[in-house]
């Protein structure tokens, strides 16, 4: 298995201290050496995410654990919110979890009717090595 064909990843970040925020992302392959993943609300991902910072990655189960005979990983993530890079890893996302990306769409016309979008964006992750 590799991270462009795992079901999930598990990202993590480093605040300037070294203390590190996990998440599980649903991921597709963007590139050579390039993996992604959509996110329908992008409040504080810039913040986590500034510019070229390091992230370690690696491979989960669909149930966001570790799979531990997978190696974790380092890369550099840039966080976008449009462009062709953008529509491409959005509609990639759509259609590897078509099943579960009709929540994430209910979710998101709910917020228009009651409060307005919330700004979308996608990570592309660099991995490095």
């Amino acid at each position: 298995m590799s991270l462009r064909t795992a079901e999930r990843i598990l990202v993590s970040s480093y605040d300037s201290e070294g203390r590190s925020t996990t998440s599980t992302e649903q991921v597709v392959s963007v590139g050579d050496g390039e993996i992604g993943f959509w996110l329908a609300n992008d409040l504080g991902v810039r913040e986590r995410f500034p510019d070229n910072c390091v992230v370690s990655v690696h491979a989960a189960t669909s149930r966001g654990r570790a799979i531990d005979s997978e190696p974790v990983l380092e890369g550099r993530a840039v966080v976008l919110a449009d462009g062709p890079v953008f529509d491409q890893v959005k509609a990639q996302i759509v259609e590897k979890y078509r099943a579960q990306s009709w929540a994430t769409a209910v979710a998101g016309r709910t917020r228009e009717l009651f409060g307005g979008k919330t700004p979308e964006c996608v990570v592309v992750i660099r991995l490095l090595g």
